[in-house]
């Protein structure tokens, strides 16, 4: 593997600040992003209830509750969610020959899955075949550890690292289909890409048949909602389905396999986030309801060290993936830019994210607003020649969250900050552009450009929210625990929910890793899971 400084994306914005005529590649922006669902508009964020504590939150249930149920319904296992851990610990428990009743609140199955890019590993048959052998495994996840500041679970990544070569080629075996393999965002091939770039095409729909075709039962538009506790065991759920109907499923284990918080903004907000000024992109129902039931039956929370992807976007233009120009790429395209917050300062030097792109948004948390300037020398090199981008910004304008002027004190009344202090802000900027040393944040000297050619644009960005990772604490088992560190008996906690690879930022270094804990978390849950069936 090489080392971090050519895993980066420093290259590749400077190759496009220096050579604006050049179209930009969007599979190499997207770096680690590819490797979870896509950044797009999916949802707007809809009334979520606030998190629940230990302490204001009902028992969970146990036997003897009343809540109307209507009937009872046994399984062995019963998994709830349909994305891609959840179709994994489907696909494993139910070719074993368990019974498994999996519960979806969609209609369909897939998830987050559906827009998912591809997967990591190492030691694969297609790698095998292309002779990419011999990788450092060890090499990998220091790489890793030491990007998350020591702060992530050694003995998971090496578990996950180390079972990732099998778990594709158990893929391959069940027919997920592979477009191509290569090095994504570094320069080791490592990243198993999806027929079409999809998980929609390439891993659901030949994963779904596998669990079908080993008998499990799926229940789609149904709502779980509480955790059955019997004796500190996890012995069941209880869900709502389509017609309203609360039903007891009763079984050995229950796998949780929901997809993460992120639309519940007031979790968002804990980790020091500017909700108010964020928007919700992710796939619908990955709110706190399966947190919530989990913290109610004892599970350990862990969403204070909760890392997310997400990205800043010019609010309603198109996604990174509906060709949009202003979002997530104005994040990391366009270092030679200059990034202001509702006091008209800098506060950041505007190069950094091109180290790991989940950086993006994070200086921006404690802001009330963040304005991205060009003027237009500097748009004229973001845009190129892209008519698409032109029909955008001319959308922006109209709307009001771009925003252009022929003066600085026009364009700082534009933008609702007070023209002095801007004015201020760019007399300082341009100076350390003439003396090619940024004394303030020590910003590259070849993003350095003057802010002088008029007109003059501001871009309003907001953090496009769309996963939370990391949600409940787990052991190495992805057994729920207890805030003593106990294993929950029968509770299991996969995919993003469980993940506890990542704190606070996701690190991104292993191209596909996130998904390849989804895959890797679903087997060794469900794998645990049928022993306690022994």
């Amino acid at each position: 593997m090489s080392n971090r400084e050519e895993n980066n994306m420093t290259n590749i914005a400077s190759d496009q600040a220096k050579t604006p005529a050049v179209a930009l590649d969007r599979r190499t922006f997207l770096q680690g992003i590819g490797a979870t669902a896509a950044l797009g508009s999916l949802a707007a964020l809809t009334g979520c209830a606030p998190a629940a504590t230990k302490e204001d939150t009902d028992p969970a249930l146990t036997e003897g509750d009343d809540l109307n149920i209507s009937r009872t319904e046994e399984c062995e296992i019963v998994i709830i969610g349909a994305g891609g851990s959840g179709l994994a610990a489907a696909v494993e428990a139910g070719e074993a020959g368990a019974y498994v009743i999996c519960v979806e609140r969609e209609s369909t199955a897939g998830g987050g899955e559906a827009g998912v890019e591809g997967i990591f590993a190492v030691g694969s048959r297609m790698q095998e075949q292309e002779g990419v052998v011999d990788l450092s495994t060890g090499e990998l996840i220091r790489h890793e550890l030491e990007a998350a500041q020591q702060r992530v679970n050694g003995p998971r990544y090496t578990d996950m690292v180390h079972n990732s070569g099998d778990n594709v080629n158990w893929l391959l075996d069940h027919g997920v289909t592979f477009e191509s393999l290569d090095a994504d965002k570094g320069t080791v091939k490592v990243f198993h890409r999806f027929e079409e770039d999809k998980g929609g095409v390439g891993y659901v729909p030949h994963m779904l048949k596998a669990a079908e075709d080993a008998g499990v039962e799926f229940w789609y538009n149904t709502l779980a909602h509480k955790i059955v506790m019997t004796d500190g065991k996890a012995t069941g759920v209880i869900v709502t389905d389509d017609d309203g109907e609360t039903i007891q499923i009763n079984a050995s284990s229950v796998i949780v396999a929901t997809g993460g918080f992120a639309e519940d903004f007031d979790m968002v907000a804990q980790n020091g986030i500017n909700t108010a000024d964020a928007v919700y992109v992710g796939m619908p129902g990955h709110d706190a309801t399966a947190h919530n039931m989990l913290i109610e039956a004892g599970a350990k929370d862990y969403s204070r060290n909760t890392s997310y992807l997400m990205a800043l976007a010019v609010r309603g233009l198109p996604g990174f993936f509906e060709n949009g120009k202003f979002s997530f790429l104005i994040g990391v395209a366009a270092p030679y830019s200059i990034w202001i917050n509702e006091q008209a300062e800098r506060f950041v030097n505007e190069d950094f994210s091109q180290t790991n792109a989940m950086l993006m948004t994070v200086p921006t948390w404690p802001n009330n607003s963040t304005h991205i300037l060009m003027d237009q020398t500097m748009l004229d090199i973001y845009m190129g020649d892209d008519q698409d981008a032109v029909t955008q910004l001319n959308d922006g304008l109209a709307s009001g969250e771009v925003v252009k002027a022929d003066t600085l004190e026009a364009l700082a009344e534009a933008m609702g900050v007070e023209p002095t202090s801007l004015e201020s802000t760019i007399e300082r900027y341009n100076g350390y552009c003439d003396a090619k040393d940024d004394a303030d944040y020590g910003k590259d000297a070849q993003f350095l450009m003057t802010y002088a050619t008029a007109p003059f644009y501001g871009f309003h960005v907001t953090p496009d929210v769309q996963v939370a990772i990391g949600s409940i604490q787990t052991d190495r088992n992805f057994n729920a625990i207890t805030d003593e560190g106990h294993p929950i008996e029968g509770l299991y906690v996969v995919g993003v929910e469980g993940a506890m690879l990542w704190a606070n930022i996701y690190t991104i270094n292993i191209s596909g890793g996130a998904n390849a804990n989804n895959i890797n978390s679903g087997r060794m849950a469900a794998k645990h899971a049928l022993e306690r069936l022994a």
